[in-house]
């Protein structure tokens, strides 16, 4: 079992983290009509994660963010290395 309201701050900081912004975490239970197998929804801004369980879908949600978040940390790394390769070929 997760600890629902440390996911929840969790997913909201690594989204204002890789957003630049804050959003309201909201965790909705769609119900088994119609053949929905996956009842809950997690969500912040235009990012959701369905899953069969409340705590599957936070974590799932919180797995996407963090994983934007490294890709994000590499890109900006990778640009570091190009900028710095251009500073140094002018010499200081």
């Amino acid at each position: 079992m997760i600890d629902v309201d440390a996911t929840f701050k969790a997913i909201r900081s690594v989204y204002q983290t890789v957003s630049g912004k804050g959003d309201n975490v909201t965790l909705t239970f769609k119900g088994p009509d119609y053949g929905v197998t996956k009842m809950w929804q997690a969500k912040i801004d235009a990012r959701e994660v369905n899953h069969e369980e409340y705590d599957g879908a936070l974590t799932g949600l919180l797995t996407m963010l963090k994983k934007e978040l490294a890709d994000k940390v590499r890109s900006a790394e990778s640009e570091a290395k190009r900028l710095q390769q251009a500073l140094n070929q002018l010499g200081n």
